[in-house]
């Protein structure tokens, strides 16, 4: 099970705490608050910057949808066990906050590997990506959070 109020703080803190003011991320984008993209019909409204509570409130939205695609994601996997099952969910939905459903999705070995139950296959298939190469210490935290399935099997 999720502990969302920590998984929450976890990934307000990979996305450097709630900016007030627009920025670009590491790839270009305009971005606020917690990692959240702007999209061309907010351009306006958050030219001049928003409140903390705005930036609280945008996360929230954006969390609610990446629980959302973290769902769909692990749908195929069907029954992960009990055991794995918060720490599966926990990365997935903090990767599906970062990339979007639609970058996720393309990680099919591995959802693979997680339908098979090989976390070390996960893993490795973590690594194996342009998502680890463009940011690498968030990958790897996440990564370690896998690893402590390897253990617990």
């Amino acid at each position: 099970m999720i502990d969302e109020g920590r998984l929450q703080q976890e990934i307000i803190d990979h996305e450097g705490g709630v900016v007030l003011k627009p920025y670009k991320d590491h790839l270009g984008y305009w971005t606020i608050g917690v990692g959240h993209l702007i999209k061309d019909t907010e351009k306006n409204e958050f030219r001049n910057g928003i409140t903390y509570e705005t930036g609280l409130k945008l996360f929230l939205i954006d969390y609610s949808i990446a629980k959302r695609d973290m769902q769909t994601f692990l749908k195929p996997c069907g029954d992960i066990p009990e055991y794995a099952r918060g720490i599966v969910e926990e990365v997935c939905l903090e990767m599906a906050f970062q990339i979007g459903i639609t970058k996720l999705l393309l990680f099919k070995k591995f959802r693979k590997a997680l339908a098979d139950e090989n976390w070390s296959e996960a893993i490795e298939q973590m690594k194996d990506s342009r998502w680890y190469n463009q940011t690498p210490n968030r990958a790897r935290s996440l990564m370690d959070k896998m690893k402590k399935l390897i253990w617990e099997n």
